[in-house]
C-alpha cells in the first residue's frame, strides 16, 4: 500500500507503507508529512502549506493536528467546505 499526494501542479510524492498495514497517526507524522511537507517547500517556499485531508483517524488525531499548530500550515478536512 502506498499514500500518495499530488497539488494542482501534479504529483507530490508516494510514499510505501512497507511494514504498515494501516496508517497510524505516528507513521504519518513521523514519515509521510515530513517527505510530502519537505516536496511541497520545494516547490512554495516561503508560502503557507494547506492539506486537504479526508476524516481518516490518521489525519484527525491530536498528534496529527499538533504538526500544523503555529505554524505556516494548515488542515482542510470534510466537513470545512
Amino acid at each position: 500500500m502506498v499514500a500518495t499526494f499530488v497539488s494542482k501542479a501534479g504529483h507530490i510524492a508516494t510514499i510505501p507503507l512497507n511494514e504498515q498495514i494501516t496508517v497510524t497517526a505516528n507513521w504519518y507524522t513521523t514519515t509521510c508529512l515530513p517527505k510530502v511537507i519537505t516536496q511541497l517547500r520545494k516547490i512554495n517556499l516561503e508560502r503557507r502549506i494547506i492539506l486537504h485531508q479526508d476524516s481518516a483517524s490518521s489525519h484527525t488525531a491530536q498528534k496529527t493536528k499538533a504538526v500544523f499548530h503555529g505554524r505556516k500550515r494548515g488542515i482542510i478536512g470534510p466537513s470545512s467546505i
